[in-house]
């Protein structure tokens, strides 16, 4: 089961992924608008690892959410 977060990050995940593709493809790309690409590409990979991270020590936490409606 996945978020809408999750489904929202991998879509533009899969967008950059592509435009980079096109990018290296042509001979008269830009080289900073692929950097830039692959700065991107590196910023979503890592908020969608951290989300599942922080996601999965909620999960295992003893009580789960229980403890948020005291």
């Amino acid at each position: 089961m996945s978020s809408e977060y999750e489904q929202n990050v991998s879509k533009l995940l899969a967008d950059k992924q592509e435009i980079l593709q096109q990018l290296k493809q042509d001979p008269q790309s830009n080289k900073e608008k692929i950097e830039i690409i692959l700065t991107e590409i590196e910023t979503l990979e890592s908020l969608f690892e951290n989300y599942n991270l922080g996601l999965s020590y909620f999960r295992r936490a003893k009580g789960g959410r229980s403890g948020l409606r005291e």
